[in-house]
């Protein structure tokens, strides 16, 4: 989950990142939402007090609309915001939840500002959260901290997650130490002295490594960036590579490293990018659906993912890459939304219609609002 639209930049080995904190969820720089585990409940907002919800799978609502904002309800826990003695913050409720105070784990996250984002849905039974001094770890479905907060943002980074969300049972976690390299000047050439020796720099090297769910580190943090693992693989950009690759649960290389973004396998394939267009491989790294899509993403358990061909808007695709769910829809372009379709769960899938948002099944039918 993230509710917030941004851009920001990531300097890594002398190279500016361009990141889109779905955290970098949807394009394959970091977390991806990734297969729901029993999200039968979808937040919506009341466009005419503009306060948050949840509905169920038939549109019908759930919860008053009390919330500032909503986002994933995993694990029978809904992520809501609400201001409390004056701060804003963050907790979860379930599916009897009838009034404000009437929470489920307690709105103890609190907000920094109106952009924050102080904890996360559901995942694999954890959900990553922020503790009062700033640092992330992971509470279990009744808010106790499964694994200590102990990973902190970078400060020169603020926008950069310290750690993931669950999927396969592993989580990316990030690593950053002071590094000294040799300086390149404004043509990418090594940068020398008068005498002629290298110019060193100090700058600050950014790695990812894997958790386990008992928070151990099972793969060091070594690469330049990271993906979700799904279906026993995860995709890494090899530090001193270019491209993405995949990896294994023991960090061995699978595929090596010749793509320009990657997402995460899921019901067989992984959506990947090359020349520019994205397309779907299997676990082998041969080509499903060949690239000719814009932007694409993960398939669902009901066998279609969102994608979108040059120039177009978004449809759903099915495992032959044919359009059975026509393009008509768009990206969200309102502050603080998702930006663009979300695969569908448990049969439901959140899209925009001309500016509109839309809760729809599988056939392309609308579930909410009623029509």
């Amino acid at each position: 989950m993230d509710r917030r639209k941004l851009k920001t930049g990531l300097i890594t080995a002398g190279v500016l990142l361009l990141i889109t904190p779905i955290t970098l969820r949807l394009l394959g720089f970091g977390a991806t939402p990734g297969i729901p585990e029993d999200a039968a409940y979808f937040p919506v907002q009341d466009t005419e007090t503009g306060k948050w919800g949840f509905v169920d799978a038939q549109g019908e609502t759930l919860t008053p609309m009390v919330f500032e904002w909503a986002g994933d309800f995993r694990h029978g826990r809904g992520l809501a915001q609400a201001t409390v003695g004056g701060q804003r913050v963050m907790g979860y409720i379930d599916e009897d939840f009838k009034a404000e105070g009437d929470w489920a784990i307690a709105p103890r996250f609190v907000l920094s500002d109106a952009g924050d984002v102080a904890a996360r849905g559901f995942f694999d039974g954890l959900a990553a959260a922020r503790d009062e001094n700033g640092r992330w770890g992971y509470i279990d479905p009744e808010g106790a901290w499964a694994i200590e907060p102990t990973y902190e943002s970078i400060e020169q980074l603020p926008e950069l997650d310290p750690c993931g969300d669950f999927s396969d049972g592993m989580a990316w976690f990030v690593e950053a130490k002071p590094a000294v390299r040799n300086r390149v000047d404004e043509h990418g050439e090594l940068d020398r002295d008068d005498n002629g020796d290298l110019i060193d720099e100090t700058y600050l090297r950014i790695r990812y490594g894997y958790i386990s769910r008992a928070g151990k580190v099972v793969i060091p943090a070594r690469y330049d960036l990271a993906q979700d693992f799904g279906e026993g693989l995860a995709g890494v950009e090899f530090s001193g590579s270019t491209g993405w690759g995949f990896i294994d649960r023991k960090g061995d290389r699978e595929i090596g490293p010749r793509f320009e973004g990657v997402g995460r396998f899921a019901q067989g394939l992984c959506p990947v990018k090359e020349h520019g267009l994205w397309g779907y491989i299997d676990p082998s790294g041969e080509w499903v659906i060949e690239p000719t899509f814009d932007e694409a993403r993960e398939f669902s358990a009901d066998g279609l993912a969102p994608a979108r061909r040059p120039n177009e808007k978004w449809g759903y695709i099915n495992r032959r890459g044919v359009f059975v769910i026509p393009p008509r829809y768009d990206d969200d372009e309102r502050p603080g939304m998702y930006n663009d379709p979300r695969p569908f769960e448990n049969g439901i899938a959140r899209v925009v219609l001309n500016g509109s948002v839309r809760y729809i099944r599988t056939d392309g039918t609308v579930v909410w609002p009623s029509e």
